[in-house]
């Protein structure tokens, strides 16, 4: 009996280590040994394009460059058909979005927000930010 529960035992430890190795890299060095770990998927990674679902408002209306200030130094976002362009962002400001209804989901690259469009109409748009007080963008005059 001792002999199958260690033989049981053995398989498991080599199936654990099986499977870890799949996420790490052991690379040896001059004789020292390196461990490199898999990097972390981002949340982009989950979102493939960009998606728009039975809209409230027609996607044109919402297409354009806004803004909460015209005589503010630049635009606050772009939305278009390709992306959620974010101005004045770290790095890639191109994050991808979905427009449910009236849901306007951006996958920033460590999180997302949720937006509900409350209101459209001609130059300006109304959206309520992660449940927060509602914001009112103008079009952008730059």
């Amino acid at each position: 009996m001792k002999q199958y529960l260690l033989a049981v035992c053995i398989c498991l430890l080599l199936a654990s280590c099986a499977k870890e190795q799949k996420e790490t890299t052991i690379k040896k060095v001059n004789d020292t040994i390196v461990v490199t770990k898999a990097p972390p998927k981002t949340i982009k990674e989950t979102v493939l394009q960009n998606n728009v679902i039975n809209p409230k408002y027609s996607p044109e209306s919402l297409y354009g460059i806004w803004t909460l200030d015209n005589n503010g130094p630049h635009a606050d976002f772009k939305l278009t058909k390709k992306s959620f362009y974010v101005v004045d962002y770290d790095g890639n400001g191109n994050m991808p979005y979905t427009l449910k209804y009236d849901t306007l989901t951006v996958m920033y690259t460590d999180y997302k927000s949720i937006g509900v469009i409350k209101k459209v109409v001609k130059d300006t748009m109304v959206i309520n930010w992660d449940n927060t007080s509602d914001v009112v963008y103008i079009t952008w005059k730059g």
